[in-house]
Order: C-alpha cells, then sequence, then structure tokens
C-alpha cells in the first residue's frame, strides 16, 4: 500500500503527516507494506519544511529530513491512496488529475471522521498551533492506522477498493478552467 498525504506547499501539515505516519509503521512491523510519501498542490520555490514542523517532529522523536515537493503525475500514478489535508486540497488536486477521484480523500473523510474534514493550518503561527495540528493529523493516523492494518490482513493492496467519496462541489470545473488558465499565463510568460 502506497500512501501519499497531500497539503499547500508540502511544508508542514503533509510532511508531519508522512513522518508521523512512517513512525508508527515502522513500530507496527509494517514498513514494507505500507509506504509513505507526501506532497503540496504547488512548490514554493526553495522554500524548506517548516522549522516549527520539524521541532514538533522532534518532540515526537522524529528527525526527519524531507525537500518539498510539488504534486505531479508520478506521484500520483506511484499513489493507491492519496490523503489531503482539507476538502480545498482534494478538490483542487482532482481538478488537476481528475483520474485519481477513486483513491482521494480528505484524511478525516477517509478515516470516518463526521464533523470537520480539515485540518488546521498552522503556517505562520505559533510553535503551540503547530502542536495542535501534529496532535490533530496524529488522531487521524490512529484511525488511519487501524484501517489499512485491517486492510492489509485481508486484502491484496492492488486490488483495493475505497468508498465512495464526499460528493464534489459543482464548481469543480471551474477549478479545471482556472488551474488550465493558469499554466497557460504561465507558458506565454516563459
Amino acid at each position: 500500500m502506497r500512501v501519499l498525504f497531500v497539503c499547500t506547499g508540502n511544508t508542514c501539515r503533509s510532511p508531519m503527516a508522512e513522518a508521523l505516519f512512517q513512525k508508527k509503521i515502522w513500530e507496527l512491523g509494517k514498513a514494507g507494506e505500507i509506504e509513505v510519501r507526501s506532497a503540496g498542490l504547488y512548490k514554493f520555490g526553495r522554500i524548506s519544511v517548516s522549522s516549527h514542523a520539524l521541532a514538533v517532529l522532534t518532540e515526537y522523536g522524529i528527525q526527519f529530513d524531507h525537500e518539498p515537493q510539488g504534486l505531479n503525475r508520478e506521484l500520483i500514478a506511484w499513489a493507491n491512496l492519496v490523503l489531503t489535508m482539507t476538502k480545498f486540497h482534494k478538490y483542487v488536486a482532482l481538478a488537476i488529475f481528475p483520474e485519481i477521484i477513486n483513491k482521494t480523500f480528505t484524511l478525516k473523510e477517509f478515516v470516518g471522521e463526521k464533523n470537520s474534514l480539515d485540518i488546521a493550518d498552522p503556517v505562520g503561527k505559533s510553535l503551540s498551533r503547530y502542536r495542535q495540528c501534529a496532535q490533530e493529523i496524529e488522531c487521524a493516523l490512529n484511525l488511519l492506522q487501524q484501517k489499512l492494518v485491517l486492510i492489509s490482513t485481508e486484502t491484496d493492496f492492488d486490488s483495493l477498493s475505497f468508498p465512495t467519496p464526499q460528493p464534489l462541489p459543482r464548481t469543480l470545473p471551474l477549478f479545471r478552467w482556472l488551474i488550465g488558465m493558469t499554466r497557460l499565463s504561465q507558458k506565454t510568460r516563459n
């Protein structure tokens, strides 16, 4: 099973999710069965993983060396499951890569959360907000771990089918159009 976590710039939430989940998988002895990566919807130049995110991971006993990367076709093809940090991330990912609709969920959606489906963004906030974010992610990852371990004992990951995702917004075609226009504008400037 290959899990890809996605947030905005791959500097805070998705790297924390990747590192925390890798630790959980390693502790379970499932490192060979479940692989984890992370990406951002956009790679912001030379920006690295947030120092607050790295500090929080150190508090969890994790030394994490990660270069932020943008979501791309190679990662999409690699992943069996794409888990975003917010509904907006999910919708943009689906607007860019509509073929991933059957394997893309918000993290909280996939684990059955009924309240908010979004993980709060700590960018630009205090270290304590990053700690709260990591705790929010860890609660969802505990449920994810249980779900994937149960699935792994019953199923071959390559033949896995997931439940139907939450309904998509009617504005998804508009997202696709805006992304296409942005790409066209960038090409004409270069």
